[in-house]
């Protein structure tokens, strides 16, 4: 609707051009009258209008001062004079000052008022599409500009930097100014984030990361200077010559209280050059890597952090010592061992997070192969959390998370040792396992299973769940990784793709997700770690 106000010292006058026309009907919208100039002015301060009909002579302030102020404070208000015969010279007047057109009081018709109040309203309505599609390609130009300018920043702290003269172009580009030594990187991520997106309480993870962003960089404006930029996966990045204490304490602190969110930081050494960025940016990355031991909402620096060298450390157990308490199905004894191998590592020297793990997955790796001497499968124990011991290991974030997991799973893995010496199946059942192995690579399907021992579907399907204790889908599944294992072990020449044609899966992509749910990590993961493990 076209918002109206008239002005006119003339009540009858009002109250005519209030009737003479069907003004909501036409797409007009009276917004009230005045009967001078300044109560005119003082309804347009409290809200904006479109349209003024004002007339010329009126006590305290006339038409013509009015459409001064109204062009001073509302430039794009239209203004229509209603005139006297004797009045072209303010008329006239009038124009010059921007009043789009006039009317005589005398000989205005209905028809006459509504064809100029319309063509009023043709203009209104094309600024104002005009107005909106330059808000719109200032917007895109703006948020292209901004995208354009992180995807830079991005490059230069993720990938070693080009040539000096390089970096000092694409930083006069956008407009980045010169940081004087000594700078800093800081890593900020949210603590726990798939568990974030998976609770779905923020509707989207752009929603997420444009909430969080925000809180940031509102702490990082009052405290410092620089550029603040979104990596993705719930982790942000600072540059800044400016760094404070203060500043990442409360941001940490914000997020808790606004988001009830945690997040870890990480802070660089400071640095002199910004060729060094893509190298502070790892440091800060290794250092927000010490929440594995410190825990969710950490804040650590670089330069405090000393590791263990690779194999220098001995593993806080022996094989004899887990082999004696697994065949005594000593469970109180297992939880003192795992309590006292994670109490070593709190108290003394610590590995790098990434080789801590992976002495937890040679752990799980023992623990299978002492289900597998009883003739059972370490992916055939129940899910503990709806995790698979490999993917816990190497995915739970911090060193805590995997011994609470392990701790719970124990108990789980012995009553799966319990279930393996009282198993045995029933004919039909072990035919379906065998056809299962010999058949691994084929498009098997339940149906197909069922026919050949001569029972329906569905009842293969119950009396397989109940003998076994996992799905039928959930074995095949448990068979051909295990296959593709010894493959990507074994037969390092091969592809991924063909890796997981050979194991019956046509799609690689779904073969790599299923095989790190399994393992944590995907395909080409577990050969390089393996790969690692035997130099």
């Amino acid at each position: 609707m076209i918002r109206v106000l008239i002005a006119d010292d003339e009540m009858l006058v009002r109250i005519g051009l209030k009737t003479i026309i069907p003004w909501e009907g036409n797409g007009f919208e009276l917004i009230g009258e005045a009967a001078n100039g300044r109560e005119a002015l003082n309804i347009l301060k409290r809200q904006p209008c479109d349209i003024v009909l004002t007339d010329i002579r009126m006590p305290e302030m006339d038409g013509l001062e009015l459409i001064e102020e109204i062009h001073r404070l509302s430039p794009r208000t239209k203004c229509l004079i209603l005139s006297n015969h004797d009045e072209f010279e303010y008329v006239q007047r009038a124009l010059r000052l921007g009043a789009a057109d006039y009317l005589l009081k005398l000989t205005m018709e209905p028809s006459e008022l509504l064809r100029k109040l319309g063509a009023l309203k043709e203009a209104i309505e094309e600024d104002m599409k005009k107005r909106q599609e330059e808000s719109r390609t200032r917007h895109k130009m703006d948020k292209y500009g901004r995208e354009a300018k992180e995807k830079r920043l991005r490059e230069l702290l993720l990938k070693q930097a080009g040539s000096r003269s390089e970096i000092e172009a694409s930083m006069q580009e956008f407009g980045i100014r010169p940081f004087a030594p000594p700078i800093y990187v800081v890593n900020i991520v949210l603590d726990r984030y798939r568990d974030i997106l998976e609770e779905n309480k923020f509707r989207s993870e752009h929603l997420l990361h444009y909430t969080v962003i925000n809180i940031l960089n509102e702490i990082f404006r009052k405290y410092s200077d620089g550029e603040l930029l979104e990596i993705g996966e719930g982790k942000f990045s600072i540059l800044t010559d400016r760094f404070q204490d203060a500043m990442l304490k409360e941001m940490r602190d914000a997020v808790a209280t606004f988001l009830k969110l945690s997040v870890s930081i990480g802070v660089s050494s400071p640095f002199s050059d910004i060729l060094g960025m893509n190298a502070a940016y790892e440091q800060a990355d290794a250092a927000l890597g010490e929440r594995f031991y410190a825990g969710a909402g950490s804040l650590k620096y670089y330069e405090h952090i000393q590791y263990a060298e690779p194999g220098e450390l001995p593993k806080p157990w022996t094989e004899d010592e887990w082999r004696r308490l697994v065949e005594l199905r000593d469970e109180d004894g297992m939880l003192r061992l795992l309590d006292r191998w994670y109490g070593s590592i709190l108290e003394g020297r610590k590995r790098r997070p990434e080789d801590e793990r992976e002495v937890w997955a040679q752990w799980v790796y023992m623990m299978g192969e002492f289900a597998r001497s009883l003739g059972g499968d370490l992916y055939s124990v129940p899910l503990h959390r709806g995790m698979y011991p490999n993917h816990a290991v190497r995915s739970l974030e911090t060193l805590h998370d995997i011994y609470d997991w392990c701790r719970g799973w124990l108990s789980v893995y012995l009553d799966y040792l319990h279930q393996l010496s009282r198993q045995q199946h029933r004919p039909e059942i072990q035919a379906v396992l065998d056809m299962i192995r010999e058949r691994y690579s084929e498009p098997l399907k339940v149906s197909e299973l069922a026919k050949e021992v001569g029972f329906t579907e569905n009842y293969l399907s119950h009396l397989f769940k109940k003998e076994t204790g996992e799905t039928i889908m959930d074995c095949l599944t448990r068979i051909r990784m295990d296959k593709a294992r010894e493959l990507l072990k074994d037969r390092q020449h091969l592809k991924i793709y063909e890796i997981s044609e050979m194991v019956g899966y046509s799609d690689p992509n779904y073969f790599s997700k299923q095989f790190k749910k399994m393992e944590g990590v995907y395909p080409l993961e577990f050969r390089k770690l393996h790969l690692g493990r035997k130099t």
